[in-house]
């Protein structure tokens, strides 16, 4: 990346905001909106090696900016569309970046691995404010009739659908984690903020409701995800997160099973967005 690129970067990610340590609150820039909008514009024109998604990584714009201002200002409809679609994009998977080819080729192969250990962001997101910000905003869009919400409010719950799916996807070194034997794994700990948060049980709505079924291939993946590493909690420190872990993941198992058979029946549809 050259130094003029990086330095543009560094400028737009300053103007985002700040964080007033005295009052405990991130404050947005009178440009925030528009300079979120510049960050997503950035990233289309990123190249094959993904130099500007690396460069964001590494300045942790999504830990120290972009999930604060969306615990402040999730109630500014705007300003909350364009900082879902941003999450979105820079918590994509690096497979996903590579079709799903982890590449071979040395230089790619580094900025491939790079990448991945980037996915560190996952521990910002075990954090039940972020997930009830946008438990509240999916919650209030499922209450309008499914005929009536218009393409823009549905494509917000498909966003918000894959955002979860990402974060769950990210994988976790245990080395890098480097907490006790008995201790929750991250990946745990997102699982029971989704839960706190209420967010869990908006899946398992979705998961269940004929009503929703164009969600379903989305929610399939999130509980799969929500799966894949159940048995850390069987060395969780405390008890009560190993009995509700527990309860939860039996239920999310007992729910990916109706929702395959959904699937399996045609009645299950997909769309792709980011």
């Amino acid at each position: 990346m050259s130094s003029l690129l990086s330095a543009e970067l560094a400028a737009t990610c300053n103007a985002l905001g700040y964080y007033d340590a005295k009052a405990n609150k991130y404050y947005a820039d009178s440009n925030t909106l528009e300079t979120v909008k510049d960050l997503i514009r950035y990233l289309r024109k990123d190249d094959e090696n993904h130099d500007i998604r690396r460069h964001l990584g590494v300045t942790k714009v999504v830990q120290t900016d972009l999930l604060p201002l969306l615990k402040n200002y999730w109630e500014e409809t705007e300003l909350f569309d364009v900082l879902l679609r941003l999450l979105v994009n820079l918590t994509m998977p690096a497979l996903m970046l590579w079709h799903e080819e982890p590449p071979t080729e040395k230089t790619a192969r580094n900025y491939y691995l790079q990448i991945e250990v980037l996915g560190l962001v996952k521990y910002s997101f075990a954090d039940e404010a972020v997930w009830a910000v946008l438990s509240s905003r999916i919650s209030k869009i499922l209450e309008i009739d499914y005929a009536e919400r218009g393409d823009e409010n549905s494509l917000i719950i498909e966003r918000i659908l894959i955002l979860i799916r990402n974060v769950l996807y990210i994988p976790v070194d245990p080395d890098a984690e480097r907490r006790p034997d008995n201790d929750a794994s991250i990946h745990d700990q997102v699982l029971w903020s989704l839960h706190q948060s209420g967010m869990l049980d908006i899946i398992l709505y979705i998961s269940s409701s004929t009503m929703e079924q164009a969600y379903y291939m989305h929610t399939l993946e999130i509980l799969s995800f929500m799966l894949r590493e159940q048995s850390a909690t069987e060395n969780t420190v405390h008890q009560q997160f190993h009995n509700g872990a527990s309860i939860l993941y039996a239920h999310v198992g007992d729910t990916v099973v109706h929702v395959e058979r959904t699937i399996r029946h045609g009645t299950g549809k997909r769309r792709f967005t980011t």
